[in-house]
């Protein structure tokens, strides 16, 4: 599944012949086909897949390096990094990893960050916000609720939400940990397109989380982040069983017509 940025652009454009690069050699040293500290595919293994030009093979290993994931050795070459040196809050890789392997231990961690990062951003949110803050936080909610549920504009508005109450709380440290939750909501968006009831039922939540902020009272904005992000920790792990049990299904098809 090809996650779409509707919140910012990220420093690489898929239209762009170098960003399609980096986006194979991210994916094989994050599925594991290239293991840490194996040197990574040149441009003429990758010429099976994508057209590949010195320049935007040399491009993509450039991006890739300042992200963690690959690393030149002297007299050896550029090599896959162990993942501990991976950049894992970068917009970039969290996308490959949701491309490459979704798996639930993952979306654990993403969630637990989300879970101690935003109730404190809404509590922060509630005690500072301005009226423009408000201004914004209300248009971004009549945005969900007035579009489709899972539309590109309704998701466009979902993550506006989120992003609204992170600039309410008017704390640099806390903004800099908003891309990776807007990458992992945007991720748990798009794999619940389809079940409709999950998007109308978060609806309300979200009105809370704005009444409360409204209503300066950080303790209940705080609590109500809290079990919104609960509540779509549960509905993105059900969506992930389904695709997994829809994918397996392709698998198994098409071993049957040959």
């Amino acid at each position: 599944m090809r996650v779409r940025d509707f919140s910012r652009p990220t420093t690489l454009n898929p239209d762009r012949l170098f960003g399609q690069v980096a986006q194979k050699l991210a994916v094989a040293i994050i599925t594991g086909r290239v293991r840490a500290g194996e040197v990574l595919p040149n441009e003429d293994d990758l010429r099976s897949e994508i057209s590949v030009s010195r320049t935007a093979y040399r491009e993509a290993v450039k991006v890739l390096t300042a992200k963690g994931l690959v690393e030149a050795r002297p007299k050896s070459g550029t090599r896959a990094a162990p993942r501990e040196r991976w950049n894992l809050l970068d917009p970039d890789v969290l996308s490959w990893q949701f491309e490459a392997d979704p798996n639930e231990k993952f979306i654990r961690d993403l969630f637990e960050l989300r879970r101690f990062v935003e109730p404190s951003a809404a509590r922060l949110a509630a005690q500072r916000r301005t009226s423009a803050d408000i201004a914004r936080i209300e248009a971004a909610y009549r945005g969900m609720a007035d579009g489709a549920p899972y539309a590109e504009a309704t998701i466009r508005a979902d993550l506006a939400f989120h992003e609204a109450i992170f600039s309410a709380a008017q704390n640099a440290a806390l903004q800099c940990l908003s891309s990776a939750v807007i990458a992992t909501l945007q991720w748990s968006l798009l794999l619940k397109t389809g079940d409709e009831a999950a998007y109308i039922e978060s609806l309300p939540d979200h009105e809370h989380v704005l009444l409360a902020i409204i209503d300066r009272d950080g303790d209940l904005a705080s609590a109500r982040m809290a079990g919104l992000v609960i509540d779509s920790l549960n509905t993105t792990l059900a969506s992930l069983g389904t695709h997994f049990a829809t994918e397996a299904g392709k698998i198994a098809r098409i071993k049957h017509t040959k």
